[in-house]
């Protein structure tokens, strides 16, 4: 994922019209980062964070456990779903996007400010 996201360049950063920006190897934006902090009581600032790469890291095995979490809390609803998958769709549309998607069966499917959608990113990372 890393690759599609940055190309694999820790350093990479996009800045979206609305003033959000994403930063580093997954390209975090400050809403993720900041559930990082609240969950683990880590203190670093976005520079700090894109400056790190093994902060990246750590960070990133956080992110994908408690996306695999969310997956499994949501048992029977997500049997019929490729993993890897869903775990596309909640890097790309939040825990919350990825619960509404699979409850829709595909129907809830918002694209970014980029126009990716969230089925899009199911069927890239689909195994």
């Amino acid at each position: 994922m890393a690759k599609s996201e940055s190309g694999g360049d820790p350093n990479a950063e996009i800045a979206l019209d609305d003033g959000r920006t994403f930063t580093g190897l997954y390209q975090f934006g400050d809403a993720r980062l900041s559930d990082y902090r609240k969950a683990t009581g880590e203190k670093f600032t976005t520079a700090e964070f894109k400056e790190d790469e093994a902060l990246q890291q750590k960070v990133a095995e956080w992110h994908f456990q408690d996306i695999e979490d969310a997956i499994a809390a949501l048992g029977s609803e997500a049997d019929s779903y490729d993993r890897d998958g869903l775990m596309a769709v909640a890097h790309l549309g939040g825990v919350s996007g990825m619960k509404k998607y699979v409850r829709t069966g595909g129907q809830n499917n918002p694209s970014d400010a980029l126009g990716t959608s969230l089925s899009d990113y199911y069927a890239k990372f689909s195994t």
